[in-house]
């Protein structure tokens, strides 16, 4: 009995254990099973799942940087198009499969959304190119800016999800090890007897714990493979204390070998202030306080970093909240978006120049037709955006230019990729502009054109002024008549038909007013030029339609009589005007009675040239005033004769310079606003044994005709020097020497060596020397002329422009011309003041010559009011009576005697202040 109940007992202790043990292993089995089971679900789940989320977040970025690519363009091609569709559908697929995640699912549907509302705004902003740049900037910082940004946060938040659902799987797996644990202690004693049994299950035990510590471990290795694999910088923190970094990070922060970031302090990557002007440490720590209260939600902003080698970048930081058991940690990512910002900057900017722009700019279609233009387009056409969108710029086309012109504008453009040129265009308002136009080709990626770009600025205003100054050239400005420039021309036209036409005459009438100066010196200057534009208007009704009549000089006037038969028609001419010089004009009040002398000459039988006409018509002049006026004369052999006396000219101009009658007249040339002495010019004078002091303007034709200006521009280049050096070596201010180089000296062979000569035997340095030549000089033999002055500038001799305006002058040779200065001829100078016209002609030669980096001497300044407008340019030179007239070397010497004199005060007044 004992022994079936010991049997039974035992029987009843082996039940009992081997329940007990059954109970033990299939507890800690199903425990640790489950915690297997758990790693593993997390395992997989997870690490697809920021694998995706990794993924996506790189294709949302690429669709981002090809949205702003293509607002950069202002343009969306069929490329960027189809780019951008692959990159969406994509997209969709994976949003699709992530919804259906078990520990993401709720989350990413709500990123979907937010995705849907992302791409939605992207649209309306692509619906909007070609809108006003302005209005497509706007539209995107309002409104699919903020949105990229919300959707961009939310995938940064998912890393922490994903980091606390591993962190709950660790705590239940720890769990369930403490509880199978507890179980074993609590029966150890009811499975005693069962040693071998315990011994075996705490293998299994000890076998599970080694699986679940493996796949511990392959866990956080895939973890810091993620960890260090993002491109972005990861800078870990607890209690506001950097603990760890990624790869990442170390190379952004530009941290040397041997460097951790553990080492480092959040002072140390970030400058002294933030561009809003907060300390940027006490800034950041403030945020990451936020994002620690904040349960575990990401923040996302822009900050301002410093690389340790003391570089800073703008980055886009990331801050997220986890919990490892009591502690929390803080991740930093940051991301350098330099290149984002300057993109963006550069849009701005682009968009800034674009509608400030001083020239008007159209932006058109790789089909011309506009997509854009500023405001200064706006306002020189007077079309708005909204008139010329979708429109070809040939709307504001003149019809001034041929077709040809746009064809052979359009071959440029395909060939080169540019053109440039001058066209008329027509203003909303129908009005006329001149406008320079620069196009040029854009071609995309694939060397396909996208785009024309056309600039161009309304030159209007310049061309009215090239209008005016080539009026200028060919009329006279008081009287609107054509001027001696104008009639040779002329002259010349009808001397080449007569080479064609024999048997056709025509003639010359010199006409001179007699007493013009006791009218000016009686009733003023301005009574005279009104005289003048009367009797300019009464010899107008005289002529026919052949007939030219020109103002010659201040009194003279000239007729060119065409298709004239002979004496009897020239003189019936000059009879008729004389009867109408009969009636006397009424000026002021007052009857003033014009006589004139009129002297003619015919061709061929009294000149074969257009000087030998014009000079025999001047000498048959002389002859009716010799007469006493009121009348006319005819050229005719006997009074050739005069040609003797001119003879008489020659031979003493000959001997003149060796006979030392030659003498130089200094005129001195001053700022205009400060008054200080700037040079002189020096003028010649011929002291006549037997006429007394005689001006160049009876004997420097001659001189020039005859080639003896030759001998006497020499004397006059080593006397100017000679002097000029002499008041440097008493102490006198540095100033310029101006000499006057007439055409044929400057084609003379020996030029060069005259000019060298003169500075050699004075010892006057070059830059002290500037030889003045006329525009008219320069048009003969420009290549000549153009080697001599560049071969001069070349050793430091400076050279200025003489009356211009009164030639003809291209601006093409005034760039090739090594000048300094030009001087204004004294006939703009005199219509300065209360002459719109003149002051304007002033200002633009001004203008052209300050852009041209040249002094202005404006010559001719007679009174208060004149020097007065000219003070209102700067750095302008004047010469003229007002301010001095040419005096000999003596009184010049004096001048500058008071120049340094007023030096030295000024000097001394500033060592006392």
């Amino acid at each position: 009995m004992r022994k079936f109940i010991a049997s039974n007992l035992l029987l009843l202790m082996f039940l009992v254990g081997a329940a007990s043990g059954f109970l033990v292993c299939n507890t800690g089995w199903w425990g640790l099973h489950a915690g297997e089971r758990d790693l593993n679900h997390l395992y997989e789940t997870s690490t697809e799942n920021l694998l995706s989320v990794s993924a996506i977040e790189s294709n949302v970025l690429e669709a981002h940087e090809l949205f702003l690519d293509i607002l950069r363009k202002q343009q969306l091609s069929a490329a960027d198009a189809a780019a951008l569709a692959i990159i969406d559908a994509g997209l969709a697929r994976q949003f699709d499969t992530l919804e259906h995640a078990a520990t993401l699912g709720a989350q990413w549907r709500r990123i979907g959304v937010q995705y849907q509302g992302m791409t939605a705004s992207r649209g309306r902003v692509l619906a909007a190119l070609g809108q006003h740049p302005d209005k497509i900037f706007r539209l995107y910082s309002q409104d699919t800016l903020p949105l990229f940004n919300q959707l961009h946060q939310s995938l940064h938040q998912l890393a922490p999800v994903t980091l606390r659902a591993i962190q709950k799987a660790h705590a239940a797996a720890a769990e369930m090890n403490r509880n199978v644990r507890a179980v074993l202690l609590g029966l150890s004693t009811l499975a005693s007897v069962f040693f071998c049994f315990i011994a075996w299950l705490t293998y299994r035990q000890a076998k599970e714990a080694r699986k679940k510590s493996a796949q511990l471990d392959r866990e956080h290795a895939m973890f810091h493979t993620l960890f260090d694999g993002t491109s972005d910088g990861i800078i870990l923190l607890k209690q506001g204390r950097i603990i760890d970094s990624n790869r990442a990070a170390t190379k952004l922060f530009a941290l040397r070998a041997g460097v951790r970031f553990a080492d480092l302090d959040l002072g140390q990557i970030l400058p002294l202030h933030q561009p809003g002007g907060g300390v940027s440490v006490e800034a950041l720590r403030s945020r990451l306080q936020e994002g620690a209260a904040d349960d575990g939600r990401a923040q996302r902003f822009e900050w301002t970093f410093s690389k340790l080698d003391g570089r800073q970048f703008p980055g886009e930081v990331t801050i997220a909240t986890a919990r490892l058991g009591q502690d929390s940690i803080v991740q930093l990512m940051v991301r350098d978006i330099t290149e984002r910002k300057q993109l963006e900057n550069d849009m701005m900017l682009a968009t800034l120049a674009f509608e400030n722009a001083h020239g008007g700019i159209t932006i058109t279609d790789e089909n011309n037709c506009i997509l854009s233009v500023n405001r200064a387009f706006s306002d020189i056409s007077g079309y708005a955006l909204d008139e010329v969108r979708g429109k070809n710029p040939s709307l504001l086309g003149s019809g001034r230019q041929s077709p040809a012109f746009y064809d052979e504008m359009w071959r440029a453009i395909n060939e080169h990729g540019k053109w440039q040129g001058e066209l008329w265009n027509l203003r909303k308002n129908g009005e006329l502009y001149s406008e320079w136009l620069n196009i040029s080709r854009v071609l995309n990626v694939h060397g396909k054109v996208s785009n024309y770009i056309g600039v161009f600025s309304d030159i209007s205003e310049r061309k009215a002024a090239e209008a005016r100054l080539q009026r200028q050239t060919y009329y006279d400005e008081l009287t609107d008549l054509p001027n001696r420039t104008l009639l040779t021309e002329r002259l010349a036209q009808l001397f080449a038909n007569a080479k064609l036409h024999p048997d056709e005459h025509f003639g010359i009438m010199f006409i001179d007013l007699d007493r013009l100066k006791v009218i000016n010196d009686s009733l003023g200057r301005e009574a005279g030029d009104q005289l003048l534009q009367m009797v300019a208007a009464r010899l107008s009704g005289c002529l026919r339609e052949t007939d030219t009549l020109a103002r010659m000089t201040g009194d003279e006037f000239a007729i060119l009589l065409g298709k004239t038969a002979g004496h009897e028609r020239a003189g019936a001419a000059a009879n008729k005007i004389l009867r109408m010089f009969d009636e006397p004009f009424l000026l002021n009040g007052a009857q003033i009675h014009v006589a004139l002398s009129i002297g003619v000459s015919r061709y061929p039988s009294d000149g074969a040239d257009a000087e030998s006409l014009l000079q025999n018509a001047a000498m048959a002049m002389f002859r009716a005033k010799t007469a006493g006026g009121l009348c006319y004369a005819l050229y005719d052999e006997a009074l050739g004769n005069a040609a003797g006396q001119r003879l008489a000219l020659e031979t003493g101009l000959r001997k003149a310079v060796e006979r030392n009658e030659m003498e130089l007249h200094y005129q001195p040339q001053y700022d205009c606003r400060s008054g200080q002495l700037m040079g002189f010019e020096a003028l010649l004078r011929w002291r006549h044994p037997e006429l007394g002091l005689i001006g160049p303007g009876l004997f420097l034709s001659v001189a020039e005709e005859t080639g003896a200006i030759i001998q006497i521009g020499a004397w006059i280049l080593k006397t100017a020097c000679a002097q000029a050096q002499a008041w440097r070596r008493a102490g006198g201010p540095h100033v310029l020497m101006a000499v006057n180089l007439s055409a044929r000296q400057l084609e003379h062979p020996d030029i060069v060596k005259h000019v060298l000569s003169a500075l050699a035997d004075s010892g006057l340095p070059p830059h002290c020397l500037e030889l003045e030549i006329t525009e008219s000089m320069m048009i003969h033999k420009i290549d000549v002329s153009l080697a001599v002055m560049h071969q001069l500038s070349a050793l430091g001799v400076e050279f200025s422009i003489d009356d211009f305006g009164t030639g003809y002058s291209s601006l093409a040779y005034l760039k090739k011309m090594p000048i300094k200065a030009l001087k204004i001829d004294q006939s703009f100078i005199r219509d300065i003041v209360g002459n719109p016209d003149g002051a304007a002609i002033v200002s633009a030669i001004y203008a052209m010559s300050s852009t041209l980096g040249l002094r202005v001497i404006a010559e001719g300044i007679e009174n208060a009011d004149q020097l007065a407008h000219l003070q209102t340019y700067k750095d302008v030179i004047g010469q003229g009576y007002l301010l001095g007239r040419p005096v000999p070397a003596t009184a010049a010497g004096l001048l500058i005697e008071q120049e340094t004199g007023k030096a030295e005060r000024q000097g001394t007044a500033l060592e006392l202040a």
